[in-house]
């Protein structure tokens, strides 16, 4: 029963998604991309952390783990916050743009807290 039990298990698994970087052409310019991209993701509630020209980076708030979440509910690291993170690279070359996506997944900040002394 166990066996039947793992080998269901093991075929119903879903194979898990490569961690990028993701690599995509395109016929439109480097600027039109860019502007493409900036849309979309600040419609999806990321917020615009750095930009130069072809690089940027996009980030917003992400899901506690549960540990830290425990942690955090304990008060026993104040000011610790997680977000979701994605760096953007465009190249242009001959015509055509390649545009470079790396999930920088979960980064876990912590913000310190200065207590005023008088």
């Amino acid at each position: 029963m166990l066996a039947l039990t793992t080998l269901a298990a093991a075929r119903d698994k879903k194979p898990k998604a490569q961690p990028g970087p993701y690599v995509f052409t395109s016929k439109a310019s480097a600027q039109t991309i860019k502007g493409l991209i900036v849309q979309e993701n600040l419609r999806e509630g990321y917020t615009l952390d750095s930009d130069d020209k072809l690089q940027f980076r996009f980030s917003k708030p992400g899901q506690m783990p549960l540990l830290g979440a425990v942690f955090m509910a304990s008060s026993a690291c104040p000011g610790m916050t997680t977000k979701k993170v994605w760096s953007y690279t465009l190249v242009e070359l001959n015509g055509m743009t390649k545009v470079t996506v790396q999930p920088c997944g979960n980064i876990r900040t912590i913000t310190a807290r200065r207590k005023l002394m008088n």
